[in-house]
């Protein structure tokens, strides 16, 4: 069970340092430092994560006959890896060479740590082999215990530091203009926690066990299973900024397909009521990709319902526009919806009127508002005014507003 938690992991930092290494081969000079950082962190990270497989780290230590030999391993690839996101969100947020210079505290440190881990392992006696449980069945054993305390300190307090710099990173106006890098930086924040959590939990059942406190469970399973959980976060986190404006442009093309298709929709009762004005000049789609895109379909719709709309000024009728102004007020209705909900009536008053061959002397006032100057209205304002109108086309209003002026046929 453990291996199908821990191998994916693996993997899946793998794929991520490989992305990386790719993306390292093209970038200009001044941004290899900071994706060559990105690069060593998952150097660090994908054997720390596959050591921790019970199938690899037991084979391991079968081969070279050293107990637990992949634990020790597994630690010094961890903290290689705290120490090496650390400084790739220096060299995120510093020049290269104030950066170089943090940089270099923090591998000597590290280094040092990784060194004195190395040395208490080797002083310290291991009769067994413990892959699984390692911290529980040392925590009290000479020159191992101290050896667990300095690792999961460094690597708690390491991961804790990052957490904080990926949050401050965030929040720098720097990166202000890259809404995805920000995104990226709290996402891969999020996902440091869970192994925190982890080096917290392991940290407290060890220094529980000294006291007599069982928590062996919580150092040996629910500790690493709750590493894992951040996996992903910290792999979407670290790429996130690459491919994340895909995701904006396929969200944009989401709202736009389903924004056309509802309008397309709403436009309906309108374009089947106008049809018979002439229904010669409805458009047909010249391919299937045409026919089949909500986009052309609209803006074809659009189209014949202005084209018939400017066929229509001499049924309109001025009284008609009157009592639809009453009714619009005394229903409170708004400017846009007062201007729709005219037009609404007007136009079925023109239809039956042009259906019964009467038409109406046309005033300057009472002209159609659709001129010739409203071609060069923009498309999306224009399939606004015509949605509001086919839904006030569609309101019980325009047929009480017919009522009242008699326009009923």
């Amino acid at each position: 069970m453990a291996d199908l938690i821990f191998l994916p992991a693996a993997v899946g930092i793998a794929l991520l340092g490989l992305y990386k290494y790719r993306a390292l081969r093209h970038a200009p000079a001044e941004r290899k430092a900071t994706i060559r950082t990105v690069c060593l962190s998952c150097v660090f990270a994908a054997p720390s994560v596959l050591l921790g497989a019970p199938t690899v780290g037991i084979a391991l230590d079968r081969v070279t006959g050293v107990n637990s030999l992949s634990v020790l391993l597994g630690f010094a690839f961890a903290l290689g890896f705290v120490c090496s996101i650390q400084v790739m969100l220096v060299y995120w947020s510093h020049p290269p060479a104030r950066a170089w210079r943090t940089s270099r505290w923090l591998v000597l440190t590290y280094s040092a740590i990784v060194a004195a881990i190395f040395v208490l392992f080797a002083l310290g006696q291991r009769p067994e082999e413990h892959h699984h449980d390692f911290a529980a069945a040392y925590a009290t054993a000479p020159y191992l215990a101290p050896l667990l305390i300095l690792h999961f300190l460094a690597y708690v307090v390491g991961l804790a530091n990052v957490v904080r710099l990926c949050w401050r990173w965030s929040l720098d106006p720097r990166t202000g203009d890259r809404p995805w890098l920000r995104r990226g930086l709290r996402i891969t924040a999020i996902g440091i926690l869970f192994p925190v959590a982890y080096g917290s939990i392991t940290l407290v059942a060890v220094i529980g066990s000294w006291f007599g406190a069982e928590l062996d469970v919580w150092s040996s399973q629910v500790a690493p299973a709750v590493a894992i959980l951040g996996v992903p976060l910290v792999i979407v986190g670290n790429c996130i900024a690459a491919w994340g404006t895909g995701l904006t442009l396929l969200w944009d093309r989401i709202t736009h397909f389903t924004g056309d298709l509802r309008d397309y929709r709403r436009l309906a009762v309108l374009w089947r009521a106008l049809r018979c004005v002439e229904p010669e000049m409805v458009h047909e789609p010249a391919s299937l990709a045409n026919r089949i895109s909500p986009r052309s379909r609209l803006f074809w719709r659009v189209i014949e319902i202005n084209d018939w709309l400017h066929q229509l000024p001499a049924y309109r009728d001025p009284d008609v526009a009157t009592a639809a102004r009453a009714h619009a007020n005394q229903a409170r209705l708004g400017e846009q919806e007062t201007l729709a909900l005219v037009e609404a009536a007007q136009l079925k008053a023109a239809l039956r009127a042009r259906a019964q061959g009467s038409r109406t002397k046309v005033t300057a006032g009472a002209h159609h508002p659709d001129t010739a100057a409203d071609a060069g209205l923009a498309f999306a304002g224009e399939r606004q005014r015509l949605v509001l109108i086919a839904r006030a086309f569609n309101n019980p209003l325009s047929n009480a507003v017919l009522d009242d002026t008699g326009r009923t046929g």
